[in-house]
């Protein structure tokens, strides 16, 4: 009986031991002083992170969509030493006659696979370079400032907000830090026998928290522009889009994105493409759902 209690003391005593990281690979890759923390040796912007850390924000078009929506996708990000699948959430509401809207987006769960030298080029912490992170939340106020002018362009202001609830920092998935945006976009129809036109461009301010103890924060110029195709039913979309940080570390990623979209009455189909062309080397495949919301009021 003594025997045996000895024994199961000492599994319970060393199943915790057991459990944590033996990080003693890692100190040596990257002559750790023993005394600095592990998040100092990281670099927070596009270029060593995973793609859904520090994002381009999806482009506006300078105008309010008159219906509600909630949309589903699944992601596919690939680029050599890094294949990460997610969902992609989205929820948006225009009010009181398309003058303001709110939205809300955010990717609910990531799973991702790196090699050693991408975990390494990022001071990644799991030696395995592979794993699943919660994402960041995304909240989004939209002011239609300007609209149906015959001699001027829709106007539309954008103020945005990103929570620090993204998980697995020392995985280099997300930042445990906040950020926030804000923009002003115009967009202008131009009808072209059966089809519709619409430019629209988009300039801003872009800041995120890293951990630079010198920098603590990045300001960036947010940056886009594009234009819509609508054919009956089909709309085909192509916009660039990125920002320019100050910071010089890989902090201006730059994006071609091209989608195509299917309107019913009731959901849209819509695939998208997106092709890292700075500071960002992923490229996307997303299939996003999009279901029509009747708003509760106006």
């Amino acid at each position: 009986m003594i025997r045996l209690s000895i024994i199961l003391v000492s599994f319970f005593a060393f199943k915790p031991l057991c459990a944590q990281d033996d990080f003693g690979w890692w100190n040596v890759i990257h002559n750790w002083d023993g005394h600095t923390p592990w998040n100092q040796y990281m670099t927070i912007s596009t270029s060593f992170l995973g793609p859904n850390a520090l994002p381009v924000p999806e482009l506006p078009k300078g105008r309010i969509d008159s219906l509600a929506e909630l949309e589903v996708a699944g992601d596919y990000h690939f680029r050599k030493g890094d294949k990460t699948i997610n969902f992609y959430t989205r929820g948006y509401l225009p009010l009181y006659n398309n003058r303001i809207a709110f939205s809300i987006d955010l990717v609910p769960y990531e799973w991702f696979k790196t090699d050693t030298i991408t975990r390494d080029y990022r001071a990644a912490r799991s030696k395995s370079g592979k794993g699943g992170s919660a994402g960041d939340i995304y909240f989004y106020t939209d002011i239609q400032m300007l609209r149906n002018q015959p001699r001027f362009p829709d106007i539309l202001l954008q103020v945005a907000f990103r929570t620090s609830s993204g998980t697995n920092l020392g995985n280099a998935r997300f930042t445990d830090g906040a950020g926030y945006f804000f923009n002003i976009s115009a967009g202008k129809n131009y009808s072209i026998k059966k089809s519709t036109l619409r430019l629209f461009l988009m300039g801003g301010f872009y800041v995120y928290q890293t951990f630079d103890i010198q920098h603590l924060q990045n300001d960036c110029i947010l940056y886009g522009g594009g234009v819509d195709i609508t054919v009956s039913k089909l709309i085909f979309s192509q916009s660039l889009a990125g920002y320019s940080g100050y910071l010089g570390i890989g902090d201006k990623p730059l994006v071609y994105r091209a989608s195509l979209k299917l309107k019913k009455d009731y959901f849209d189909w819509k695939v998208s493409y997106q092709w890292g062309l700075n500071d960002y080397s992923f490229q996307r495949i997303r299939l996003s759902l999009i279901w029509h919301i009747v708003p509760p009021f106006k």
